[in-house]
């Protein structure tokens, strides 16, 4: 009875419904094109083409309740408004999808809530209302997807154990997100043309999510790690070329390394690691070249790197890091520059921290902040409104820290002040000013023991100011030409001062 029911089935509707070695072929050409097939145990394969009018394909390998075992899905659509689908459960799924014009989308599901199989899914869609979709869940899973044109989407969500995922995007109104869960995760997504956004997430260690996008609206958002945690050794490389460029990598515990490049329009940047502490040694370079750009870094924990790099326009820079033997390094070049880097924070730690500020022209701003001992922040400008301020130790503690400031032409202003009281907190500071042209004006400001201010100034209305207290201060002070002014204040004990001026 069973089987004359499957007969009658197969010739109303290409429905093929067979234990153990199944295997099933449907070749559909035109019109309203249906075609469903479930097979549920052992050796399955299935392959389905169709060409054109309303397509629909839907394979069903396993179930009641589970079976599937060596299943294998093929589905091939060519015109018109096809959808096509498949499942799985266990075993050593595989599902391939083909789509090539009008309305398209295509779905692959394997496992179906864990236990797992040899899972890999491809997708490929060429044109019009494209949406691809895969859900893989435990053990081999690959996936890979490609889009060239008209409306995509893709998605790709996979659960556990060698997950791979690819998503390729080429036109129009691209979208693409991956979450990969647990183990090996690997991830690349690439989009080409208009409203792009490219999504990922991947917990697990040693993860590798690469992101290029290339014209239009881009976004390009990372998440390694969590619930709770993980990301060890993980990396996300984010490229955007051309528009409005937002990039964002966020990414937990140690060792993870996040490198973002932008080249042109609204460009805005941000990275953070760790989020919220544990572990260090991260790693961030950020490279913007044109327009609006912005770049933030947070880092928490030690031994953290960032190295942030702008061109031109209106740039900003911001870097904040807490922690031990931290390095942040900024350099801007042209028109509104501002960069910002702070290390240490509510409950003090920088220690061996670095800062290095590097700007070129127009009207350029730079702040560093420091707490604690053994810090070194050296920041150099170059051209037309510049000031540079930098703030060590923060209300005492530690102290063996030293600011180095240059500036070459035009409004420039410069600031240092370093702390510590009495002989114990703040102690051998040294700030080192060196000024060449223009609106000239250099301030230090030390208040410990043992300190040393040096400012060199070379031309136009500079004044110098410099005030200790302390212990062994000592301050030299040398001005060349114009409008010259300086004053230095002396407390304590052992203070030298040396001023050297040479007039109009």
């Amino acid at each position: 009875m069973k089987t004359v029911i499957l007969s009658l089935a197969t010739l109303l509707s290409a429905t093929v419904m067979v234990a153990q070695s199944n295997s099933s072929d449907v070749n559909q050409t035109g019109d309203e094109n249906l075609a469903t097939i479930t097979q549920v145990g052992a050796t399955n394969s299935s392959i389905t083409v169709q060409e054109g009018m309303g397509n629909n394909a839907t394979a069903l390998q396993g179930s009641e309740d589970f079976s599937s075992t060596s299943g294998t899905v093929q589905q091939t659509q060519i015109g018109n408004k096809n959808t096509a689908f498949a499942q799985h459960e266990e075993l050593l799924n595989s599902v391939t999808q083909d789509q090539i014009g009008d309305g398209n989308s295509a779905s692959a599901t394997q496992n179906l809530a864990f236990t797992g199989g040899g899972n890999q899914a491809t997708q490929l869609q060429e044109g019009n209302g494209n949406t691809a979709v895969i859900s893989q869940e435990g053990i081999l899973n690959t996936a890979f997807q490609t889009q060239i044109g008209d409306g995509n989407s893709a998605t790709a969500s996979q659960e556990g154990t060698f997950n791979v995922s690819d998503s390729n995007q080429d036109g129009v109104f691209n979208t693409a997100t991956i979450t990969q869960v647990g183990d090996n995760n690997s991830s690349r997504q690439n989009q080409l043309g208009e409203a792009n956004l490219a999504a990922g997430e991947q917990f697990g260690p040693d993860n590798v999510l690469i992101q290029d996008q290339d014209g239009g609206g881009n976004t390009a958002t990372s998440i390694q790690g969590s619930s709770i945690f993980e990301s060890r050794g993980g990396e996300v490389q984010q490229i955007q070329i051309g528009d409005e460029n937002n990039a964002f990598a966020n990414q937990e515990e140690d060792n993870n390394t996040a490198l973002q490049g932008q080249a042109g329009d609204a460009n805005d940047a941000s990275i953070t690691q760790n989020l919220g502490s544990f572990g260090g040694d991260n790693f961030a370079i950020q490279i913007q070249i044109g327009n609006g750009n912005i770049a933030a870094a947070s880092q928490n924990g030690s031994t953290n790197s960032s190295d942030q790099s702008q061109s031109g326009d209106e740039n900003v820079a911001n870097v904040t890091q807490s922690g031990t033997d931290n390095v942040a390094v900024q350099s801007q070049t042209g028109v509104g520059n501002n960069a910002e880097a702070v290390q240490g924070g509510l409950f003090f730690t920088s220690r061996g921290g670095s800062i290095n500020q590097n700007q070129t022209g127009d009207s350029n701003d730079a702040f560093a902040r420091q707490e604690e001992d053994n810090n070194v922040a050296a920041q150099t400008q170059n051209g037309v409104g510049n000031s540079a301020s930098s703030t060590q130790n923060i209300l005492t503690f530690g102290g063996e820290n030293v600011a180095d400031q240059f500036q070459f032409g035009n409004g420039n202003i410069s600031e240092s002040s370093q702390e510590g009281s009495g002989a114990i907190s703040g102690e051998s500071n040294l700030v080192i000013h060196f000024q060449f042209g223009d609106e000239n004006i250099a301030n230090s400001d030390q208040n410990g023991a043992t300190n040393t201010s040096d400012i060199f100034q070379f031309g136009n209305g500079n004044l110098a100011e410099d005030l200790q207290t302390g212990v062994d201060n000592n301050t030299f002070v040398t001005q060349l030409g114009d409008l010259n002014t300086s004053t230095i204040i002396q407390a304590g004990t052992n203070n030298s001062a040396v001023v050297t001026q040479n007039g109009f």
